[in-house]
């Protein structure tokens, strides 16, 4: 697995050629190097931990590995199929609705914190592992099929308003801000956040979950 600073020089050559027509290319093959080091991360994490682990909050500054995992993949299924590629979200495609057990099927944004380790502990692991990998490799596809002039896109107003519509991201004042957040940007600027810097956050949030419960 790359360390922390091998994944962030990997996310600032893909950064600064991302807006470039002649470096664009090389942008996204930097992406998916860097997504081929997270997916290192989720390997790892989903390895080192029980599903216990997965459920735990010890750290005042972090939430669950388990809900962490949960709310990226939602937030990246989202945005990836329902505003870049205009289609319906894996969740319900392949089933991920019910085999995955999640009492919402929003991002998780609106879940207080006391109730972070109750909602983690209904998620079914094995299932978390698999809508992971596929909403990762949907996404890879999806980036690697991008021209460099689909990537100056911005997020039409149908797509915007079919997401509201779905109900996939809570219209509590802590979830519904993300509509605008990822409405305002490109295809690029998605790239860019959640498909990339998201992952770097909240992963290593994981890491410090694990360094603190394997070490107690």
């Amino acid at each position: 697995m790359k360390s922390k600073q091998e994944r962030s020089d990997i996310f600032k050559l893909f950064q600064a050629s991302i807006k470039k027509r002649d470096s664009f290319d090389v942008a996204k093959q930097n992406f998916l190097v860097l997504r081929e080091a997270l997916s290192a991360m989720h390997e790892h994490i989903f390895t080192v931990c029980n599903d216990e682990d997965f459920c735990k909050m010890p750290l005042s500054t972090d939430k669950t590995i388990a809900y962490y995992l949960y709310h990226l993949t939602r937030i990246e299924d989202i945005t990836s199929n329902a505003l870049i590629a205009g289609k319906e979200q894996l969740f319900f495609t392949k089933g991920f609705d019910a085999s995955l057990k999640s009492p919402i099927i929003t991002t998780g944004n609106e879940i207080p914190r006391d109730g972070i380790v109750e909602f983690s502990k209904k998620l079914d692991i094995g299932q978390l592992k698999s809508y992971a990998t596929a909403v990762m490799a949907n996404t890879n596809e999806i980036v690697k099929n991008m021209s460099f002039e689909d990537s100056k896109t911005k997020i039409s107003t149908e797509r915007k308003a079919k997401l509201i519509k779905s109900g996939t991201v809570s219209t509590d004042e802590n979830a519904f801000w993300l509509v605008n957040y990822w409405c305002g940007k490109t295809y690029a600027g998605l790239m860019l956040m959640p498909f990339s810097r998201h992952h770097m956050l909240h992963l290593n949030g994981c890491l410090r979950i694990i360094d603190k419960i394997k070490k107690v």
